[in-house]
């Protein structure tokens, strides 16, 4: 069974930004489950809004997505797809989302990011609208200084798995090999991680 792979990128990332062409790039080199790899170009990305992004994300998948549908997440991405998840009607499921740089708080957050950081999440249906959801953070992210507590908060709101790469920072480099680890072993890609 093949997958649809969609990228949401970070707060003014673009798809031609961090790791997003790279990743891409090495899945179709070895598409091995996944028939379609699409990273995402979000509105007016250096001030992201709960509405526009999710809404962009839910045109790109559909209401009511393919349940072989996995997620990317980067950052506000993260934020996104939760969101999208916490509106798909009852009944409805995807396969699963990896979350990359997720975060709940953010040590000092901007303006742009305060909405959300402080709008809640329906918790409930997210968990019930994914079938496997994992968090990859790093022990160094500039943003999120307490990763323990934000990989706790993460296995303990949406029973995430989550996974450590010292010294990523925010995964903001043009090769990943990380994300594409995450995403071969967590969801059943044979992707090869060869640079």
């Amino acid at each position: 069974m093949t997958s649809l792979l969609f990228i949401v990128p970070r707060w003014a990332g673009r798809p031609d930004t961090d790791f997003y062409p790279w990743l891409e790039a090495k899945l179709r080199e070895t598409p091995q489950g996944f028939s379609s790899v699409q990273t995402l170009d979000m509105p007016n990305p250096a001030q992201p809004t709960i509405d526009a992004w999710v809404g962009t994300l839910a045109a790109a998948v559909g209401p009511v997505p393919d349940p072989s549908t996995v997620l990317i997440g980067h950052s506000v991405g993260c934020q996104t797809v939760i969101r999208y998840l916490a509106r798909l009607p009852p009944g409805h499921t995807i396969a699963g989302a990896l979350l990359v740089a997720a975060w709940w708080d953010v040590d000092q957050p901007w303006e742009s990011l305060v909405p959300w950081v402080e709008t809640p999440v329906d918790l409930e249906r997210v968990r019930s609208a994914v079938r496997r959801l994992v968090v990859l953070q790093s022990d160094n992210d500039p943003f999120t200084s307490d990763h323990a507590r934000n990989g706790r908060l993460w296995e303990e709101r949406l029973g995430a798995t989550v996974l450590l790469a010292p010294g990523a920072r925010h995964f903001n480099n043009p090769r990943e090999p990380a994300v594409l680890d995450a995403l071969r072993f967590h969801f059943g890609s044979s992707v090869n991680t060869r640079e």
